[in-house]
């Protein structure tokens, strides 16, 4: 089958196929080795050459391993594709591109029940299973043949199922905890979680994700020390970013300023247009009554798309009832002046500057300023688009108070 110049290819082996016998744990140590070598479609060939492949348990993890992490391809998770790459070529790069791929069915809900039945005291097989079903969620969310909410109780039964069978490594716990933070049970994450960074304190998928739990049951302190934690351990950018992103946040929810601002700060450092990040910095600093630097860092978030309205909406949630509030319209003013060339622009900021207007009470500003922004907006925008019925509405709110005033 082909699509989108993707070319997919069945694996076709014989009926009846005679090869020396191999040992399973020969058979795998040379699966290891082609790996290893990044040979996926020869090792899968060579699994899939083993009779009775699928009832040996070791050879259909192994299979659900190959699937899971170096498939290029994927059919609803049931049906996978490989390929053999070459030294300087990784799955990621290849993973949905254009080329050729070998497919093989290989559907682990039907292999994997019977081998459980059959091999009731094997931990692996459910935690492999719950794996699976962990996969599907993430990759297919919302659009594969079972509900969200059926796929992760599966996945959340198997684990269960895993855990007390035996005592697996810090990773099973750890997604294990995703299972029950997916399925917004806090106390079973944390205690998954927990479990976890025992296990291996230097493991930062948990130490962040347990961070994130700690945040949402009110416990800060708890979360802060995780997600500082993690910020040291993680050595990618975007993760270790995100991880002081959320120090920041629930240092700022302990009272800690001088701290928050610090990983706030650090995330900046290394991710500077990560616009979460921005948006609590600039919050922070409105806080601390540093307006110039509060008007800096909004100017960014304006700057990476003016014509966005959550540029505009930054201000707003920022500096709407603080101290600094007063600075708003100004703020907003020079931005039409400064992005005077780009209508869309000029129609965001004061769009959003009528909104402020409405909110200190002041319909008459408010429908001059909405009026001024409408001109802008008809400048570049088609006359359907949604941005022209909010400032009808925003027109007869001003008009109303203005009524009611009189």
């Amino acid at each position: 089958m082909r699509r989108a110049g993707i070319l997919l290819l069945w694996i076709v082996m014989p009926a009846a196929v005679v090869f020396a016998a191999l040992t399973t744990a020969e058979v795998l140590e040379d699966v290891d080795r082609l790996v290893g070598e990044k040979k996926y479609l020869s090792a899968l060939k060579l699994l899939n050459e083993q009779e009775n492949g699928d009832s040996n348990p070791d050879i259909a993890l192994k299979k659900a391993e190959l699937a899971l992490k170096y498939f290029v391809n994927s059919i609803n998770h049931r049906i996978f594709s490989f390929k053999d790459l070459e030294e300087d070529e990784d799955i990621l790069d290849v993973r949905g591109a254009e080329g050729t791929s070998f497919i093989y069915p290989f559907d682990m809900e039907e292999v994997f029940p019977p081998l459980i039945e059959n091999y009731p005291e094997d931990p692996r097989l459910p935690l492999a299973l719950a794996d699976y079903y962990i996969d599907v969620y993430e990759k297919y969310r919302g659009r594969w043949e079972k509900s969200d909410e059926d796929v992760l109780k599966s996945a959340r039964s198997y684990y269960d199922e895993a855990l007390a069978l035996g005592d697996p490594d810090a990773g099973a716990y750890f997604r294990a905890g995703k299972a029950a933070l997916y399925m917004n049970d806090l106390n079973g994450a944390a205690g998954l979680l927990e479990t976890s960074v025992r296990k291996s304190g230097g493991y930062a998928p948990a130490r962040y994700n347990l961070a994130y739990t700690y945040l949402f049951l009110n416990r800060p302190a708890d979360a802060a020390s995780h997600a500082v934690a993690a910020c040291e351990i993680y050595d990618e950018i975007p993760l270790k970013a995100d991880a002081a992103m959320l120090a920041g946040q629930a240092y700022q929810e302990l009272g800690n300023t001088e701290e928050a601002l610090r990983y706030f700060l650090l995330c900046d450092g290394i991710a500077p247009k990560k616009y979460e990040n921005m948006r609590r910095l600039m919050g922070l600093y409105v806080k601390l009554g540093q307006g110039e630097e509060a008007r800096a860092l909004g100017e960014r978030i304006y700057e990476m798309n003016p014509v966005n309205p959550t540029a505009s909406r930054a201000f707003l949630d920022s500096y709407m009832g603080s101290s600094l509030e007063g600075q708003l319209s100004g703020i907003f003013k020079e931005l039409a002046v400064k992005y005077a060339e780009n209508p869309e622009a000029v129609g965001n900021a004061l769009y959003h500057l009528s909104v402020f207007y409405m909110y200190k009470g002041d319909s008459a500003m408010a429908l001059k300023t909405i009026d001024e922004a409408e001109k802008s907006f008809r400048k570049s925008l088609k006359e359907d688009h949604a941005v022209f019925k909010a400032i009808e509405e925003i027109r007869q709110k001003a008009g109303e108070a203005s009524e009611t005033s009189m």
